[in-house]
């Protein structure tokens, strides 16, 4: 196994363990929690791999090699799988406050991997901490997109005792992940398909407004059971 192949792995591992901790500290680390968050972590490496053969023709199913990690795929598939299984297991209560450590925790160390295996690279330029990377000299974007991980990391995890109502923590992990990614895809090499944005553009826009009406539509709800 490969130095990158070895941070992704570890990447996955680390946001299983920080899942594990946020549920216990929660009193939520039960046996169909444990089913939830392998349900997450399966669904979330299938859409992955689906996303990365979508975008990249080249890449494999195998896990963890490749090329790519297609991360957007991997929330989509990782979201789908979490919510059949709740509806499976009759879990009501939301657990995405657990995912929104989980998920950068992963993240930062997932996209080391991603460093070394030369996927998701940056775009060209002359900067002194330009990397070589496909015959140019890049920015280290895998690196780029690690730094925002663990600065969302810790903001959160300042920010979760600070935050009563549930859920509102997925949604600022929403907010931030949406924001952050919008800017990094201006520093890698993904095609624009319209008005000069990419694919992961264009879906980081429609999480930030979707996440933002909910955000809203949530403190309205709350707003009237206390009024009455």
């Amino acid at each position: 196994m490969k130095i990158g192949e070895l941070f992704t792995l570890f990447g996955y591992l680390t946001g299983a363990l920080v899942f594990y901790l946020a549920a216990r500290g929660k009193k939520l680390a039960t046996e169909g929690i444990g089913y939830v968050a392998l349900a997450g972590l399966c669904g979330g490496v299938i859409g992955a791999r689906i996303g990365a053969l979508l975008s990249s023709p080249g890449v494999t199913l195998a896990f963890p090699g490749g090329n790519g990690k297609a991360l957007l795929g991997g929330l989509i598939g990782g979201w789908l799988a979490i919510e059949l299984c709740k509806k499976r297991l009759g879990i009501a209560r939301s657990t995405g406050d657990l995912w929104a450590l989980a998920l950068p925790a992963g993240e930062a160390i997932g996209r080391i991997g991603c460093y070394f295996n030369g996927c998701c690279f940056g775009t060209s330029c002359n900067l002194s901490w330009a990397v070589y990377q496909h015959d140019a000299w890049r920015h280290p974007a895998q690196l780029y997109a690690a730094l925002i991980a663990v600065f969302i990391f810790v903001f959160l995890l300042l920010l979760r005792t600070k935050l009563s109502r549930e859920g509102d923590l997925f949604r600022v992990w929403l907010l931030l992940f949406a924001t952050g990614r919008f800017v990094l895809e201006f520093f890698r090499e993904s095609p624009a398909v319209l008005f000069g944005l990419s694919l992961a553009q264009w879906f980081c826009l429609e999480v930030l407004i979707g996440a933002a009406l909910w955000w809203l539509w949530m403190r309205r709800t709350s707003f009237k059971t206390t009024e009455v």
